[in-house]
């Protein structure tokens, strides 16, 4: 069971990889492009919890640091704090709203793209800080949001159907 879980994971990784890179990678909102691994991510931290979300967030990260050719790390280390972050405030929640999936979609892209540029500026890239960085991460934000209810209930049923079975002691 944990290979197909496995492999699943893979396939929805690769398909929102070249799904970035590809087809929305051509379509902006105002210059922003959609950070579709990072939706993904958060979807499976509201669904599955911190741990899942925190490894599929550094794998999607470091594939996308290695398609682009953005320095490696940096995405993978953004990716991987937001979906740990999600993960621990959604299981601290006691009754989720019809909204909560969008609401989340966008405060955890624009943290991540937030904390993307940070991490960035520190290590001397300074081509991302400023204005730039602001008006991509809210863009950013707003396009996950919009995407939300296409892409969330999708995400959610192939990770429902990862589930490994409850056992009872």
């Amino acid at each position: 069971m944990i290979w197909k879980r496995t492999l699943l994971l893979s396939v929805l990784l690769l398909t929102g990889l070249l799904l970035e890179t590809s087809v929305l990678g051509e379509a902006t909102l105002l210059g922003a492009k959609p950070p579709l691994l990072l939706l993904f991510t958060v979807a499976l931290a509201l669904g599955e919890g911190p741990a899942l979300a925190a490894g599929f967030g550094f794998a999607g990260g470091l594939l996308t640091d290695l398609m682009t050719g953005l320095p490696a790390g940096l995405t993978a280390l953004a990716y991987t704090v937001v979906g740990y972050a999600v993960g621990a405030i959604r299981a601290q929640l006691q009754a989720p709203s019809t909204w909560l999936p969008v609401t989340m979609e966008f405060a955890a892209t624009l943290g991540g793209l937030m904390l993307y540029g940070a991490v960035a500026l520190l290590l001397g890239q300074e081509a991302v800080g400023g204005r730039t960085l602001l008006v991509t991460a809210v863009f950013g934000a707003c396009y996950n949001a919009l995407l939300t209810p296409f892409l969330y209930p999708l995400v959610r049923a192939l990770a429902a159907r990862l589930r490994p079975a409850r056992v009872l002691r």
